[in-house]
């Protein structure tokens, strides 16, 4: 009887309002953090900002998760999901990247670095919002490049200002590409024995591992992009001229 009243709990036959208060309390804490990121820059504290924005990147990841699991996604959620990812992702995300790069960098440079990170991050959020929902994310996703943006900060934090600055101006036009990005349903797709192989690089050297897997994936999109073009299929994978399955 515990275990069917565990179960019950875990994944119910109808949605209970405990599990929307826990969707609900990532997606808060994950603006919190997005804050506390903030706050701790204009304290001189980056490498806890990268860290907050690190968490950050990790309950985006897990309200979006159990919303669909519990089956207690809902407008409201949706929308405080995305005013989340813009203060934590966009905004803390911007701030990092011109403290991190400011000292090294001529202002307007870096500022206009961020700004431009800034921009495209709100225009991909936006995009992403009245975009119908399929297999592959149109531009590189806001989650990805902060952390990529926060995970450089904490292994590379004395990076050449040039190398950051291309690092930031990069991610940030990826972002508001056309290039198609794979889900986590395309990435279940991935044969066995390459996620094995990238278990066991970790082990041997985390650093590098995570450094050629944040690699490969910035250089999917283009790569998938270059595949339909040339195999005349269209953005949803069908012919042009076919209507999508």
């Amino acid at each position: 009887m515990l275990r069917s009243a565990f179960e019950l709990l875990v994944r119910p036959t109808h949605p209970l309002k405990l599990h929307f208060y826990i969707v609900t309390g990532c997606t808060s804490a994950n603006l919190l953090l997005g804050l506390l990121a903030v706050l701790a820059v204009m304290a001189g504290l980056p490498g806890v900002a990268a860290w907050c924005l690190l968490v950050c990147v990790v309950l985006d990841a897990a309200d979006g998760a159990l919303a669909k699991f519990w089956n207690v996604a809902t407008p409201f959620g949706a929308q405080l999901d995305s005013l989340a990812d813009m203060t934590s992702f966009i905004v803390a995300g911007s701030v990092l990247a011109f403290s991190w790069l400011a000292p090294h960098v001529a202002l307007p440079l870096i500022g206009a670095a961020s700004g431009l990170w800034l921009l495209t991050g709100a225009y991909r959020l936006a995009r992403f919002n009245v975009t119908a929902p399929g297999p592959y994310f149109t531009g590189i996703p806001t989650t990805f490049v902060t952390a990529v943006l926060s995970g450089t900060y904490l292994i590379a934090p004395h990076l050449t200002p040039v190398w950051g600055v291309v690092l930031v101006v990069t991610l940030s036009v990826l972002m508001v590409s056309m290039f198609p990005y794979p889900k986590r349903c395309q990435l279940k797709k991935v044969p066995i024995w390459l996620w094995i192989t990238v278990a066991s690089g970790g082990v041997v050297d985390f650093h590098r591992t995570l450094s050629l897997v944040a690699l490969a994936y910035v250089v999917s999109g283009p790569l998938i992009w270059v595949a339909r073009k040339y195999s005349g299929r269209g953005e949803s994978g069908h012919p042009p001229h076919d209507p999508p399955a």
